[in-house]
């Protein structure tokens, strides 16, 4: 990790030194400092403050007339602290890289190699095809962590598109895995959209060496198992927006015992939005999303399900409301959240209020150690990008 920090540092220093040679190189500097507090509704008060730092450097170096290299270079920077009433509880802070990656591309194609954010797929709230990310549809920045690894594109002149990755050196859970990866065994996989009547359809698979630890053995031996996935998701524009998004794991188990680690995992979502003729605009989007593990694909083991439902209006040029509310059927539980954000040229000012159960959570930022989404609250975010 040290020597990953100390590129990006070297890379960020001297490169932002060197000035552009002519009109086919580029040298940019910018970045992102923001910092948030939230306040639980409970006695004692439940507090957290905390920043993060995001420097970015980029550069753009054409070679030829169709080909040209560019990278990023970005580190993440943030730390917080909770309180309960007066009382300091925990603290928290990291330095890592947040981007390094360096592209080659040509007109219809592209290579990138590096830490990098690989995402894709047709849902907004709850996402099956979340395999290499963690955004939270809650976070007004959508900022995740990234992979390490090698993304190529072809796109072809019907607007389908070819994607290829190979990933390595990835030990920790992304998205919704249950376990880790093995650090140095490759992960590949690959992605073909096409257009398809108003629309497009895709399909996506992966393969990876699961690494699986039984937590309830007193043995620390480590188990390597095959996991394969398949995805596939669409989107149409027909006076509505509609699309939906699939997702299945297959895992080699063996005679590992299944309730630590399900044969079958299978996700669903099914989604729309439209935006109502209401003043400036209301925009509404649904969206139904099922989870399922198993020794079977579909049927029997555990589930659960979620609908989901997001308003947004414009109050003002600078102004934008919106609402969420997610619903679990299975649990007759509640999760509510009502944001206000006002945008300037380089600053955003963010108020999210939230209503929810105390043990009932989603995916979370990764700007916080801790839920503090539980029960009720508010959080007040700034942001500045320069």
């Amino acid at each position: 990790m040290k020597c990953k920090l100390i590129v990006v540092l070297v890379l960020l220093f001297f490169l932002n030194e060197l000035p552009a040679q002519n009109d086919s190189t580029h040298l940019t500097f910018n970045g992102q400092v923001t910092a948030w507090g939230i306040v639980q509704f409970e006695n004692p008060l439940p507090t957290q403050f905390g920043g993060r730092f995001v420097p970015t450097l980029l550069g753009d170096f054409k070679l030829t007339p169709n080909t040209k290299l560019d990278f990023e270079a970005s580190l993440n920077l943030n730390g917080s602290i909770n309180f309960t009433g007066l009382k300091k509880d925990t603290m928290s802070g990291q330095l890592k890289p947040y981007r390094v990656w360096l592209r080659y591309s040509g007109d219809n194609w592209e290579v990138r190699a590096g830490l990098q954010k690989i995402n894709f797929g047709s849902a907004k709230m709850f996402r099956p095809l979340m395999w290499f990310d963690a955004m939270d549809v809650r976070d007004p920045l959508q900022l995740t962590d990234g992979v390490y690894g090698v993304l190529g594109k072809y796109f072809f002149q019907n607007n389908a598109n070819l994607w290829a990755w190979g990933l390595i050196g990835n030990k920790n859970p992304k998205g919704y895995e249950l376990w880790g990866t093995s650090q140095w065994k490759p992960e590949v996989g690959g992605r073909f959209e096409m257009p398809a009547g108003p629309g497009e359809i895709a399909l996506s698979t992966n393969y990876r060496k699961l690494r699986f630890q039984n937590p309830v053995s007193s043995s620390l031996d480590v188990n390597e198992l095959n996991e394969s996935r398949v995805g596939l998701d669409g989107k149409w524009d027909v006076g509505i927006g509609l699309w939906f998004e699939s997702s299945v794991t297959f895992t080699d188990v063996g005679n590992i015992n299944s309730q630590y680690l399900p044969k079958v995992q299978d996700m669903w979502n099914l989604g729309a939005d439209y935006t109502l003729p209401i003043g400036s605009g209301v925009g509404v989007m649904l969206e139904y999303f099922r989870y399922h593990a198993g020794d079977k694909f579909v049927v029997l083991g555990n589930s659960v399900s979620v609908l989901g439902a997001m308003l947004t209006y414009p109050l003002s040029m600078l102004d934008n409301l919106s609402g969420m509310a997610f619903y679990l059927p299975g649990q007759n539980k509640w999760m509510n959240y009502l944001s206000w954000g006002r945008t300037y040229d380089n600053l955003n000012i963010y108020a999210i209020g939230y209503w929810n159960p105390d043990n009932v959570q989603l995916a979370l930022t990764q700007s916080q150690s801790r839920n503090m989404f539980a029960g009720k609250g508010i959080q007040i975010m700034l942001n500045y990008n320069f």
